[in-house]
């Protein structure tokens, strides 16, 4: 995927439920993701697990759900059962920043890349969505771009 170049196209029936999500779970932040099927994208909200991790070991993770997001492992695996037993493809994950901006953090990167600093998913967008006060200010897509091996801010256009 060239990133640069890429634009995702979400419905606007996925785009308001991401935006309900994030309202639904602020202050904390939600996560989810959104599955490319042949007969429309399908959503699957995702438990940030993050506040677990937290209170387990604080130390490792000192981050709780406010400022931070965990997809639980057993969902993950659900989710990529379910895309490869139907041929579906990840064509989003996505997260909420309550009482932030909408920005791919230094936080978002690490996740989103294999140890040896591959993108995990290279043909998803990851969208981050600003809640404030439980309304949505701003969605923002990103994507990885190969020549700056980087995420790069793409546009969304909905429909």
């Amino acid at each position: 995927m060239q990133g640069e170049r890429f634009l995702l196209r979400l419905g606007k029936e996925i785009a308001e439920e991401m935006a309900r999500h994030a309202r639904e779970t602020f202050p904390e932040e939600c996560c989810g993701v959104v599955l490319a099927a042949e007969a429309g994208d399908v959503l699957r909200r995702c438990t940030n697990v993050q506040n677990r991790l937290h209170a387990q070991d604080p130390v490792s993770h000192p981050r709780d759900a406010r400022t931070a997001y965990y997809i639980d492992p057993v969902e993950v695996q659900q989710i990529l059962n379910e895309a490869d037993r139907r041929g579906w493809a990840i064509k989003v994950i996505y997260h909420s920043h309550p009482d932030h901006e909408a920005y791919f953090s230094a936080e978002d990167r690490t996740r989103a890349l294999a140890p040896w600093g591959d993108p995990l998913f290279g043909d998803a967008a990851y969208v981050v969505i600003s809640v404030v006060a439980r309304q949505v200010r701003q969605m923002k897509a990103f994507a990885w771009n190969p020549t700056a091996k980087d995420f790069v801010e793409v546009p969304i256009e909905t429909a």
